[in-house]
């Protein structure tokens, strides 16, 4: 006799729980969910219907694997982001609720019609994507030292019809393209800001998942942001604006490295959690320089 749906869930329940996995019925629910293609309210209404035997062995399948501690993005292949749905896997960091803000703090910039954007380190393009999305008139570049994570990046600007918009380039966050220098409104980065402490205490999903380069700088977490400031305020034209994603705890180290590098008009903006998560800084004008010398 095959199993209901309320008792595959049950099983799968009491694995994820033995595993460790945080919240176990709902990861269950939502991995089944997606196997079946239905949303929460349509897995209730289905909990006494018997499960296709193919479905069952694939549902546990991505069981095991989340027991594993695999993510649940990279098992079903798609995170939500910005409204938008992106293909994700282990090339690109799976992008994340708070980084949402940066997009936000952009289109929040009074950029100019067909003004240009930078985002350095685009990895899964969510950024450069969701701006090219909400801004049709932008010009927006993507960089990023990894092969592989440009490919993603592409592949999923392609999928949400943004392609030709976006300008993608392999390099460097902390040496751009010569050529962009002096000709950029807005800079955005989330860039690696996790110690080598806190990366080793991190959970599984993401210490074992992620991309280790895409999370960690060096020994501190603020490797990157000193190289940043400097090279994002030679790619900015006067009044342009750099847009950061701060770790927990590091707002005021980054600011200072921020107007060190000639930025001012810092703003810091919190997440939901009230942490403060966006950095924007501005490039002042050449003659605003003069005259506070």
């Amino acid at each position: 006799m095959r199993a209901s749906i309320k008792q595959t869930l049950d099983a799968a329940t009491e694995r994820l729980r033995d595993a460790g996995v945080e919240d176990p019925r709902r990861n269950a629910e939502l991995l089944l969910a997606d196997l079946l293609g239905v949303d929460a309210g349509g897995l209730f209404l289905r909990r006494g219907t018997a499960m296709d035997p193919n479905l069952a062995r694939r549902y546990a399948g991505w069981i095991e694997r989340r027991a594993h501690r695999e993510p649940f993005q990279h098992i079903t292949g798609r995170q939500e982001f910005y409204g938008l749905s992106f293909r994700v896997d282990r090339r690109a960091l799976i992008p994340r609720p708070e980084t949402e803000g940066l997009v936000d703090a952009v289109l929040n910039l009074s950029l100019p019609d067909h003004g240009r954007v930078v985002d350095l380190g685009t990895g899964s393009g969510c950024i450069a994507v969701a701006l090219a999305v909400s801004r049709s008139d932008l010009g927006v570049c993507a960089l990023d030292r990894s092969d592989e994570a440009l490919v993603l990046a592409r592949s999923n600007a392609r999928a949400l019809g943004v392609e030709r918009r976006i300008e993608f380039r392999r390099g460097d966050l902390a040496d751009p393209p010569s050529e962009w220098r002096g000709s950029i409104h807005a800079v955005v980065c989330n860039p690696p800001y996790v110690s080598e402490a806190e990366w080793a205490e991190l959970e599984p999903e993401v210490r074992d998942h992620d991309p280790r380069e895409a999370l960690v700088p060096g020994p501190t977490g603020l490797e990157a942001y000193r190289q940043l400031a400097p090279a994002a305020f030679a790619l900015l034209c006067d009044g342009g604006s750099l847009v950061l994603e701060l770790g927990a705890g590091q707002a005021a180290e980054v600011t200072e490295l921020s107007q060190a590098a000639g930025f001012r008009k810092m703003a810091i903006h919190p997440d939901l959690n009230g942490i403060e998560r966006v950095l924007v800084a501005e490039k002042p004008a050449a003659d605003h320089e003069q005259e506070t010398r």
